[in-house]
């Protein structure tokens, strides 16, 4: 387990440092993004995406842990992270149904991996618990995809809204 270690590193740093860049593109277009309940649960789930690489990074680093607890904090990491994913679609969508929709919501609701991050992350601490060494590898994907959907729909909030 001590081998991933440095992958934890560095995708909690990243994950960090990309959370910077999501609060640099909300308080640049705060007149756009804080009136509509759409773009606001958009954002927050940008947010939710980085947080939940960075909860991974954290419980990837803690010395000497075994495999089951291991899986178990991925499994209920994977159900919280879907489950506020849920919730924060289902505001994005009620805000769009007031008249706030916005292109580019519907844009950032295609490209932000909410689910395959979800879903892989709750797969991956099941192999982990089952002492199946490949669910560490399972678990790439999900932090690859939450990082790099991130950061697009990041930069979408910053350069595609009209202030």
């Amino acid at each position: 387990m001590q081998d991933w270690v440095p992958f934890a590193a560095v995708a909690g740093t990243a994950a960090a440092g990309l959370t910077g860049l999501l609060f640099v593109a909300v308080s640049i277009k705060i007149d756009v993004i804080a009136p509509s309940l759409e773009l606001r649960n958009r954002a927050a789930q940008i947010l939710l995406l980085f947080g939940t690489v960075v909860i991974i990074s954290i419980v990837l680093s803690i010395p000497g842990q075994a495999h089951g607890p291991l899986g178990v904090e991925l499994i209920a990491l994977g159900a919280i992270a879907g489950a506020g994913m849920l919730v924060l679609d289902h505001r994005a969508h009620s805000g769009a149904d007031t008249g706030g929709s916005h292109a580019i919501g519907r844009t950032l609701d295609v490209i932000a991996p909410n689910a395959v991050t979800s879903v892989l992350v709750l797969v991956s601490g099941g192999l982990v618990a089952a002492g199946v060494n490949a669910g560490l590898y399972v678990l790439v994907v999900p932090i690859v995809a939450a990082l790099v959907g991130g950061v697009a729909s990041a930069w979408l909030l910053l350069t595609k809204l009209e202030a």
